[in-house]
């Protein structure tokens, strides 16, 4: 008789804990989860990025060096005086060549 009540006691406190233990559990799945979601997000963003800049880049970037010189930022514009006035506003370090880093920022990017 003894030992049924101790006995009854741990199992009615293993079943108590045991939903416990799934709900963090179920907790950890969701974050895991919701980070693999957010990486994904984040993958398909760098992508679309990647794209849109390589669109505007194949074009104009005559000699493949991964960067335009005013020359070849040109040969894409259809306004030459706007042209000229965007290039100027993007070259922000003045080198007359325009970077990815600044063919982002020019796209939005």
């Amino acid at each position: 008789m003894k030992l049924i009540k101790p006995l009854a006691l741990l199992l009615l406190s293993a079943f108590l804990i045991m939903p416990a233990d799934a709900k963090g559990n179920n907790n950890a799945n969701k974050k895991a989860q919701q980070k693999k979601e957010q990486q994904e997000k984040e993958r398909a963003e760098r992508k679309r990025k990647s794209e849109a800049l390589k669109e505007f880049m194949e074009p104009r970037d005559a000699n493949h060096d991964g960067s335009l010189s005013k020359d070849e930022f040109m040969s894409g514009e259809t306004d030459k005086a706007e042209g000229e006035k965007r290039f100027k506003q993007c070259n922000k370090n003045g080198d007359r060549t325009l970077t990815k880093s600044e063919i982002e920022d020019l796209l939005g990017l």
